[in-house]
């Protein structure tokens, strides 16, 4: 009896623990006439929120967690009144960075997954006010933006260690976009008006059939490409090339989409650093395609065949 009441202990205890490893980094210094207290407040619960909540049924092992960083830069909301602007209370605007990795099979490095930026910030937030999300009504703006974010880097994660794995968790981003209230999906960051990068379009760029060669491009590129790096470095790398081939086709499908951009941020020295060492047409290949994809950073790729300066993450890590 208590060897099994131990046990069950043990595993509700491992349950407990979130499969993100999250790190919440808040700027303020736009922030003029509200106590800074409100958001060492709101740091901590962001971070109590984000790893107590368990988000899968899957068990993680410490070394398995996935590593994610947010970033948030706050303002003061203000509305006109007459010729003067003037402080919304407890309502807050600004951008939101985030970040993900995951670690890369046999080494003692992760690879970075999601590298994206969130301009349209908007939220409304109370000192000591808990932030919580439910799966079944809407809560807050807060929690459904957090928990949209949350998701996105469960689904992209997964995405990298099975072929279109990170499925359920998309969905799950779509069950929360749906429950949202009329006002909020007229709004910048959720509306489906425009072309404009939001959490509309990133979110319908991954369940886009459109962006299913991205898609297979992020198995490819991690699982058969950087994980077998140590085993089969020549077919590895010509397994990334494949990866980046799809992910060239998407872009012809789907200019300029969310989801491109944050491929091509999150792994631009990373590719640069790989191809160092391919072979003269190797090299050129892949300068010509990502040139195309990521036209503005086309001086960076010819860096390939001078050396580079990229490097990939050395951290202790294990593989899920």
């Amino acid at each position: 009896m208590r060897l099994a009441f131990l046990l069950l202990f043990a595993s509700t205890l491992l349950r407990a623990q979130s499969e993100i490893k999250w790190t919440v980094n808040l700027n303020t210094q736009q922030i003029t006439q509200t106590d800074a207290n409100v958001f060492k407040t709101l740091e901590q619960e962001l971070v109590n929120f984000l790893n107590s909540r368990t988000w899968t049924d899957d068990v993680f092992q410490e070394e398995e967690r996935i590593e994610a960083t947010l970033f948030l830069t706050l303002s003061e909301a203000t509305t006109a009144n007459g010729d003067n602007e003037e402080i919304i209370p407890n309502r807050y605007t600004g951008t939101l960075a985030i970040q993900s990795a995951r670690p890369i099979f046999g080494t003692g490095e992760v690879t970075p997954v999601l590298n994206y930026q969130d301009k349209r910030l908007e939220f409304t937030y109370e000192q000591f006010q808990a932030i919580q999300l439910s799966d079944q009504t809407f809560t807050s703006e807060l929690s459904s933006i957090i928990g949209f974010y949350a998701y996105i880097v469960l689904g992209m994660d997964y995405d990298t260690f099975s072929a279109l794995g990170g499925q359920p968790y998309f969905e799950q981003a779509q069950q929360l976009y749906n429950r949202l209230p009329a006002a909020l999906l007229n709004s910048g960051g959720w509306t489906s008006a425009g072309k404009t990068n939001n959490r509309y379009l990133l979110l319908e760029n991954l369940l886009s059939p459109r962006m299913l060669p991205m898609r297979r491009a992020a198995y490819t590129y991690h699982r058969l490409g950087l994980d077998q790096m140590l085993t089969d470095p020549l077919a590895a790398r010509q397994n990334i090339t494949l990866a980046i081939q799809d992910v060239q086709s998407a872009n012809q499908v789907y200019p300029n989409s969310a989801l491109v951009q944050s491929f091509v941020d999150a792994k631009r020295e990373e590719i640069i650093q790989i191809y160092t060492g391919a072979t003269g047409a190797e090299q050129n290949a892949i300068i010509e395609m990502l040139s195309r994809i990521d036209p503005s950073k086309a001086g960076s790729y010819r860096e390939i065949r001078s050396g580079g300066s990229g490097a990939i993450n050395r951290r202790q890590a294990g593989k899920r």
